[in-house]
């Protein structure tokens, strides 16, 4: 199935992140941007969108993997580490499944987008012939934080067990 992004709602609501973080749920996995109080590792609010484990590593991450080795190879993306973030109680909760990803200069944007299940069975039974995205929220943060995020992601599937199972299904799909 392929999806064409430019034709895609862009998300109306939108957030500016200075913080990410990449955590596994109990049955998916939380991805939290949020925006610091100034001077502080205080969260002032953040979003956080949550994705079933099979769009996680089969959307997000394996088609991320040309834009993060682009991302990589700038020796002035990468920020020193933070811990020990004081997570916020003013929190905005999502379901996703798909991202499309962009970035000019020091600027990102990561749009997220929701396909129901309904809209994969249409295609499928052959009743509809396009798969409509419903358009979640925009998330811009600068390029740095982008590379952040993804070598986040990176480990996180890393230490999945079944990351390979999800890769290797859907790379089966493909053929």
């Amino acid at each position: 199935m392929w999806l064409d992004y430019e034709k895609a709602d862009v998300p109306s609501r939108a957030y500016f992140a200075d913080y990410v973080d990449v955590q596994t749920g109990r049955a998916d996995v939380t991805l939290i941007f949020g925006r610091l109080v100034p001077g502080t590792k205080k969260l002032r609010t953040q979003v956080e969108i949550s994705f079933s484990r099979d769009s996680f590593v089969a959307q997000l991450w394996k088609s991320s993997r040309a834009f993060h080795e682009g991302l990589r190879k700038n020796p002035d993306f990468r920020l020193p580490p933070m811990e020990g973030a004081v997570y916020s109680d003013t929190v905005h909760t999502s379901r996703a499944n798909n991202v499309f990803m962009a970035m000019l200069g020091e600027e990102a944007i990561l749009d997220f987008y929701y396909i129901a299940p309904s809209e994969i069975h249409f295609v499928k039974a052959g009743q509809r012939n396009q798969v409509n995205l419903d358009p979640v929220i925009r998330i811009s943060l600068p390029s740095p934080l982008v590379l952040e995020f993804l070598d986040k992601c990176d480990d996180l599937v890393s230490q999945m067990p079944e990351a390979r199972r999800i890769i290797k299904r859907e790379e089966e799909a493909e053929e």
